[in-house]
C-alpha cells in the first residue's frame, strides 16, 4: 500500500458508524449516552495510542534502514 493512500473506513465500518449514530440520536437516556461516550473515549486513547505506537515503530525501522544503507557505502568507500 502506497504512503500516498488515502485512509478510507471500510465499508462495514461506515455501516456500524451510521448504526451508532442513530443510536446516538433517538438516546433519551443520559445514562447510556455517559456509557457511549465513556466507551468513545476508551476508543479515542486506545486509537491515539496504536498510532503512536504505529508511527515510532515505522520511524525505527527507517532508521535502522538508512544505518544499514550508511553501513554499505562505507564498506564501499574502503
Amino acid at each position: 500500500m502506497p504512503i500516498d493512500d488515502p485512509i478510507e473506513p471500510s465499508l462495514q465500518s461506515m455501516f456500524e458508524v451510521e448504526k451508532l449514530s442513530r443510536m446516538i440520536q433517538e438516546c433519551n437516556d443520559i445514562n447510556s449516552l455517559r456509557d457511549i461516550s465513556m466507551e468513545l473515549l476508551s476508543l479515542y486513547q486506545k486509537k491515539s495510542a496504536i498510532a503512536y505506537w504505529a508511527t515510532r515503530r515505522a520511524a525505527e525501522a527507517e532508521e535502522r534502514e538508512l544505518r544499514v544503507k550508511s553501513s554499505h557505502i562505507k564498506g564501499l568507500d574502503d
